[in-house]
């Protein structure tokens, strides 16, 4: 079993309290206090999981920030409310260009993903490997 690395950084008591305490129980999971979101301590730690207390959960300046600091990490964003939450992550993701020719090159490189996911116009012929 794979230990999950969890930091709790800067948030209300009532929130930290409960999170510690559900952290605590289960076994998977670590847990460690980051005071504050500072670059030097959260490389320190490594954490697989950041989770942070903020006014709006989708405000992307934190998670962004975060991110850039620890890549591989996911950020869980609580809204102070406490009714509303966001996970952010970075997720690359592999495609292969099947018989590739020049205009398959061409919009990979106008469209990126694959029109599977919704998100462009590209041309079919892809796999995606994630």
């Amino acid at each position: 079993m794979q230990t999950i690395r969890v930091a709790l950084l800067d948030m209300k008591p009532m929130l930290r309290d409960m999170l510690t305490g559900v952290i605590a129980r289960e076994r998977d999971m670590q847990l460690t206090h980051c005071l504050r979101a500072e670059a030097a301590e959260l490389v320190a730690i490594r954490p697989d999981v950041l989770v942070c207390e903020m006014e709006d959960a989708l405000d992307l300046d934190l998670p962004r920030r975060l991110l850039g600091v620890l890549p591989r990490a996911r950020v869980l964003v609580v809204a102070d409310a406490g009714d509303q939450a966001a996970v952010y992550e970075l997720r690359p993701t592999r495609e292969v260009l099947l018989g590739v020719s020049i205009e398959q090159v061409i919009d990979a490189i106008r469209f990126g993903p694959d029109p599977a996911d919704g998100l462009c116009g590209a041309p079919a012929g892809r796999i995606r490997q994630d």
